[in-house]
C-alpha cells in the first residue's frame, strides 16, 4: 500500500500562485492506495465506485499514466481516505484530491515499474492535476504530497516543471484545524484572484506580501518560528486587503476573524486559514493550544489535531 499525505498551506496562500514563494506542512491525515490484478479496471474510492475512466481524477490520472507507458493495468485500484477529509459529507480542505492524485499516480507507476521514482512520479501527478484543474493553481500541493514538508515556488510552465522545492521541516508543536462547517471551493477563488493580476495596485500589493513570506521563511530555517509567525500575520494583511480593497471579495467573515482573534488570546503564535481562506477551516500554531481548542470548542468548532507528517511513502 502506497500513501500521500495531506497539507496545511500557511505561507504563501494566493501568491503562489503568481511565483510567489510559499511553505507547505504535510500533515498525518493521508489518502492510501494500493491495486490488486482484476480482468476490469476497477476504482474503490470514498468518494464512490467506478469502472474504466471513473471521475475527473482518476481520468487525468489515467491520461498521463497512458501518455507515458502507452497503457493502463488492468487492476482494482482502492483509493481511501483517511476519516478528517470530510466532516458531515463537507470537504475540510486538507488536499484530498492532491493527496490522492499523487498516491494513484504512485501506485500505478509501482504496479508497472515496480520502483519509485519520486522525482518522475512528482512530474506525472502535477500533470494530472494541471489536467483536472484546468490550470488553476500552482501545485503546491501535489508537490508537498510527494516530498513532504517543502518551501515551493511553482512553475512557469508545466512542460518545463521549473519549480523549485527545499525539504523544511517545521518541527514539534502543536497544531490544530478548527472546522467550521462551511467548505470553500479554491479553483473559484483563484481565478477572482488571476482577474485582477495585471492591476498595478495588485502588483504593488503582492510584492509587499511577498516580502512578509520571504522574511518569514529565513525565520523558519533559523527555527526561529515564533518570529516568523509575526510576519505571517503581516502578509495575511496584505492578502486581506488585495481581497476586500481590490477584488471585492472577502477570505474571512466576522465570525473567522472572533476565532482567530481567540486562538492569539489564548497562546496561539499565529491563526489564520491556510490554503486559499473562504472559511472552511482555522489553523493555529504554538507551543500549547490547549486553551485554543477548548475555546473553539465552545464556540461549536469541531477540533482537528493534526501533526507533522512525511511525504509519499510505502505503508507497512
Amino acid at each position: 500500500m502506497i500513501s500521500a499525505p495531506g497539507k496545511v498551506l500557511w505561507i504563501g496562500s494566493y501568491a503562489v500562485v503568481f511565483g510567489g514563494i510559499s511553505h507547505v506542512i504535510s500533515i498525518n491525515k493521508r489518502v492510501r492506495c494500493e491495486v490488486i490484478d482484476s480482468e476490469r479496471t476497477f476504482f474503490e474510492t470514498s468518494y464512490g465506485n467506478y469502472y474504466e475512466n471513473g471521475n475527473e481524477l482518476i481520468s487525468s490520472v489515467k491520461k498521463v499514466i497512458v501518455e507515458k507507458f502507452g497503457f493502463f493495468p488492468k487492476v482494482h485500484v482502492k483509493l481511501i481516505n483517511d476519516k478528517d477529509f470530510e466532516i458531515n459529507n463537507k470537504k475540510t480542505g486538507l488536499g484530498s484530491s492532491s493527496a490522492a492524485t499523487v498516491a494513484l499516480t504512485a501506485c500505478i507507476y509501482h504496479k508497472i515499474t515496480n520502483k519509485l521514482d519520486l522525482d518522475e512520479i512528482h512530474k506525472l501527478a502535477q500533470k494530472a492535476n494541471f489536467i483536472r484543474q484546468k490550470g488553476i493553481g500552482s501545485g503546491f500541493d501535489i508537490a508537498s504530497a510527494m516530498y513532504g514538508s517543502i518551501i515551493y515556488k511553482r512553475f512557469t510552465d508545466i512542460n518545463k516543471m521549473d519549480f523549485y522545492y527545499e525539504k523544511l521541516k517545521i518541527g514539534k508543536y502543536m497544531m490544530i484545524l478548527g472546522f467550521t462547517g462551511r467548505s470553500s471551493n479554491t479553483v473559484d477563488l483563484v481565478k477572482e484572484f488571476v482577474k485582477k493580476e495585471k492591476d498595478p495596485r495588485f502588483k504593488e500589493v503582492i510584492d509587499e506580501l511577498n516580502i512578509e513570506n520571504e522574511t518569514a521563511i529565513k525565520l523558519l530555517k533559523l527555527g526561529k518560528i515564533d518570529e516568523a509567525c509575526v510576519h505571517v500575520d503581516l502578509a495575511w494583511n496584505f492578502l486581506n486587503f488585495i481581497a476586500e480593497d481590490i477584488i471585492g471579495i472577502k477570505l474571512q467573515s466576522r465570525q473567522d476573524k472572533e476565532l482567530i482573534s481567540i486562538a492569539k488570546r489564548e497562546g496561539a503564535w499565529t491563526s489564520i486559514m491556510p490554503g486559499a481562506g473562504g472559511g472552511d477551516i482555522i489553523f493555529a500554531i504554538g507551543d500549547n493550544l490547549d486553551n485554543v481548542k477548548k475555546a473553539w470548542e465552545i464556540k461549536g468548532i469541531k477540533i482537528i489535531e493534526i501533526a507533522e507528517d512525511e511525504g509519499l511513502k510505502i505503508d507497512s
